[in-house]
């Protein structure tokens, strides 16, 4: 297993791209010993087509872009070529079932762009085919200022695609139509206001939704005959201490368990991970947090490691995923946990996957 890891400028995100910022790889999951492999501005989310040996890469710029890469040589990847999507800074890609359509989110233009892929998977001409746009607010003048296009994922069911608009506190709905384009179909949700929905994770029929902006995982049944969803439950992201002024929810994701699901969450300026057992009617409870190094923007559970990268602290962990799944309860409120780990450097990382 390699690790290509894609990473924002060295001096951080918001900064001018094209300093110093590409793709990483990480021979190992285990020692995460790391180098520069291929320059690319701000490759800020990474996907990996299922079948073919190539990944796209969304370019967080204000002009931004996809990039596709041939990685059947992972320590070599080369630059097929690169699209211009239309929105500004994009920082998520979903693919379509069939890997024929490319779903792309822009943060701070608020658009979804929809890339249909030929059968080499090559975005077919030189434009997205649809550019879908939104409007709205929220309460926070700061953040919520305009619609804000965080993550897509596909509902349950798999006849929409939900986008989590940050700036509008709603899941935005889209009807899959048979070629992969989109047909806009209203709110699928509404959340509280001011909480911030960032990205969210889909177990049978309900989603999981962290708030980035109140710091609550929010857990929302889907209705497939009205295609929307209702919140059933809140829980605070971490019961651990802040350690800085920001405090941000960021990533979320299900993994297996010893006796069931496990959802992990990773809290910026908390600068933990944090865990909740999954009932099998799908209620978290909370069971501590672990110390993930400083503002762990994203990670992912590949094989049996656990890695995380530290988006401020210039480096990656690996974690035996045994021992996450298997830390025990948290024996004081707001107890972090330091659980043995790996250390490789990485500038900026903001992503990771496995090729």
């Amino acid at each position: 297993m390699t690790l290509l890891w894609g990473t924002y400028p060295v001096a951080g995100l918001g900064t001018p791209a094209g300093l110093g910022e590409g793709i990483w790889r990480s021979a190992t999951p285990e020692s995460v010993a790391s180098e520069q492999v291929l320059a690319l501005p701000a490759p800020s989310f990474l996907i990996a087509h299922p079948t073919l040996p190539l990944v796209y890469a969304a370019c967080e710029l204000p002009a931004s872009e996809v990039a596709v890469l041939d990685v059947s040589r992972p320590a070599a990847p080369r630059l097929v070529t690169r699209l211009v999507t239309g929105g500004a800074d994009a920082c998520h890609l979903l693919l379509s079932v069939d890997a024929r359509t490319l779903y792309v989110s822009h943060y701070s233009s608020g658009h979804l762009a929809v890339v249909p892929l030929d059968q080499d998977g090559l975005p077919v001409g030189d434009a997205p085919a649809q550019l879908l746009g939104h409007a709205g607010s929220g309460p926070n003048a700061d953040r919520q200022e305009a619609p804000h296009a965080h993550s897509a994922a596909l509902a349950p069911g798999g006849r929409h695609v939900l986008v989590a608009d940050l700036g509008t506190d709603q899941l935005r709905r889209y009807r899959i139509l048979d070629d992969g384009l989109l047909e806009p179909d209203g709110i699928a949700a509404v959340l509280p206001p001011g909480a911030g929905p960032r990205h969210l994770a889909v177990r049978g029929s309900l989603l999981y939704v962290t708030c980035e902006l109140d710091h609550q995982v929010r857990t929302l049944r889907w209705d497939g005959a009205s295609s929307t969803a209702e919140v059933i439950a809140e829980r605070p992201s971490t019961l651990a201490p802040p350690r800085s002024a920001e405090l941000q929810d960021a990533h979320v994701a299900l993994t297996r368990g010893h006796t069931g699901d496990v959802l992990l969450v990773s809290v910026r300026g908390a600068d933990v991970i944090s865990i909740f057992d999954v009932a099998p009617e799908g209620e978290l409870a909370y069971r501590g947090a672990f110390d993930a190094g400083h503002w762990p923007r994203y990670f992912a559970a590949l094989g049996d490691r656990l890695v995380v990268g530290e988006e401020r602290g210039h480096r990656v962990r690996s974690y035996a995923l045994a021992d996450v799944i298997g830390m025990p309860p948290e024996l004081g409120v707001g107890e972090v946990v330091d659980l043995p780990h790996a250390v490789g450097e990485v500038a900026s990382p903001a992503c990771v996957i496995e090729v």
